[in-house]
């Protein structure tokens, strides 16, 4: 394997660091800042994997971050910006298609633009289930990179853990 490869990890690596500690947050900007310095490490991950699909979602999907996170100024607040990145993600795919598989990481950013559209950050964090489950699908046909397997896991893993402390907390109080 070469150089780029294990540069690609350690870009990975990084990722799946960062999707551990979205997911705890509590606050909707903080969960927003950090998925975009996530979004960064993937689209460079993806680029130095050579899987272009992923890469250009990726891209998309930090630029959506900067929307989200902005979202309640005037400029940032219209839901079109969500029906705009979702056409993105769309001409993404067909852009970068080389077969079937390549719809797989439009279909993920769109669940994620969703979830991150969403001001509850439950939703958030189960919508974003689904579209771990898409980034799976793409990885095991395309990229093969591990850190993608594993930070699914996290992903999965994270919101779950998330979710049922939140609903012991919410139990707690009745």
């Amino acid at each position: 394997m070469n150089t780029l490869y294990w540069v690609a990890q350690i870009f990975g690596a990084a990722a799946i660091i960062d999707s551990f500690i979205i997911f705890q947050q509590a606050d909707r900007r903080r969960l927003l800042a950090l998925k975009m310095l996530q979004d960064i490490c993937w689209l460079t991950h993806y680029l130095l994997l050579s899987a272009f699909s992923a890469a250009a979602t990726s891209a998309i999907c930090f630029f959506r971050g900067i929307v989200f996170y902005n979202n309640s100024k005037k400029w940032a607040s219209s839901k079109w910006w969500l029906f705009g990145f979702i056409t993105l993600y769309a001409v993404s795919a067909v852009l970068t298609w080389e077969d079937i598989f390549c719809i797989f990481p439009a279909l993920s950013s769109t669940l994620s633009a969703i979830a991150f559209w969403v001001k509850d950050t439950r939703s958030t964090k189960l919508i974003s289930i689904g579209a771990s489950s898409s980034t799976l699908v793409y990885n095991i046909t395309h990229s093969r990179s591990i850190p993608v397997y594993i930070g699914i896991a996290m992903t999965i893993s994270s919101s779950v853990i998330s979710l049922i402390r939140t609903a012991k907390s919410k139990k707690r109080q009745y």
